[in-house]
């Protein structure tokens, strides 16, 4: 495969006839309102490490669709899963993952309604979940002027992830907390749905890639530049430390991925109420800089400079 993972969807796309716009959900209008539908593919290794919990493994594939949702601002009406199961994988693995999945469509208000399954050579899970909102958020709404905010502290779920790839047994109380973060993340749905619904948002995008090829992907759908200020980022408590420690770059944790937050773009007026009801939901947003007519800088120890491309992106 030569081609990046950009050029392989554009091509796809092309031939169905798609729209080119990125989207974290696709827009169904239906009735007086609007459908949103998306799909995630995980499989282990890429996503589920070697040595997480069976539960987790569950959780996981129902939070990353479940942020995708978020992400649009719409509310979970539910979702179903593909199983792609070993021969070898234990009769209680299957249930664990089961209960995993229950467990997070329950705390975000939903469940899964079923789905289908296969044999395969490792475990992948698909799940394609679906939500309404009356209005949809997109990635090309964001405005020069705009504040750039995330919904939560970032770099410890790929803390969590490298930690698992160490494959180190005895873990320290920070690692345990990191590894936490990365078995049960908390996809934003009922802080976005009322975000959208309230209309305070100009345009958002799930940030489970990394945040680097999140904002690259705002600028480029709206054709702006942004200014992101590095005292700004949200780092989860020890995760900067861990980077430290492990001879690694704080900002290339949050680049790396799996932090199941959104990144979003709003008016200034309406930061001050959308920071209460964060609040409301039990999370905290955070401004980490300022939409720009062109240009994506990094603002840092007094210096600008680009914002670093980097990220999780198939077929590297």
């Amino acid at each position: 495969m030569l081609m990046g993972e950009e050029e392989v969807i554009e091509l796809i796309k092309k031939e169905l006839g798609l729209p080119r716009a990125f989207e974290d959900a696709e827009l169904v209008p239906f009735g007086k309102t609007n459908l949103l539908v998306t799909t995630d593919m995980l499989n282990e290794g890429d996503d589920f490490p070697p040595g997480m919990p069976y539960e987790a493994i569950g959780w996981v594939s129902v939070a990353a669709n479940l942020s995708d949702l978020a992400a649009v601002g719409a509310k979970p009406l539910g979702m179903l899963m593909a199983w792609g199961i070993p021969r070898i994988l234990p009769f209680d693995g299957v249930r664990e993952i089961a209960k995993g999945m229950r467990q997070c469509a329950s705390a975000h208000g939903t469940r899964v309604l079923g789905g289908d399954m296969n044999e395969t050579e490792r475990i992948t899970l698909s799940g394609t979940a679906v939500g309404w909102a009356d209005v949809p958020l997109r990635r090309n709404g964001a405005k020069p002027g705009d504040i750039i905010a995330v919904t939560g502290p970032l770099g410890a779920s790929a803390a969590g992830y490298l930690i698992y790839w160490s494959k180190k047994k005895d873990l320290s109380e920070l690692e345990r907390k990191l590894v936490e973060r990365f078995n049960k993340p908390i996809a934003r749905t009922a802080l976005m749905h009322e975000l959208a619904k309230k209309q305070l948002v100009h345009s958002a995008i799930d940030i489970s890639d990394g945040l680097s090829p999140s904002i690259y992907s705002i600028c480029k759908e709206s054709n702006v530049g942004a200014l992101i200020e590095y005292l700004g980022i949200p780092f989860f408590p020890g995760a900067e430390k861990y980077a430290e420690e492990n001879g690694r770059e704080p900002l290339s944790l949050a680049n790396v991925g799996n932090d199941y937050e959104v990144l979003m773009t709003m008016p200034q007026e309406s930061f001050g109420l959308a920071c209460k009801l964060a609040k409301k939901h039990g999370c905290e947003l955070s401004e980490i800089g300022t939409v720009l007519k062109k240009g994506v800088l990094l603002e840092r120890d007094g210096k600008l400079g680009p914002f670093p491309k980097e990220g999780f992106a198939h077929f590297k």
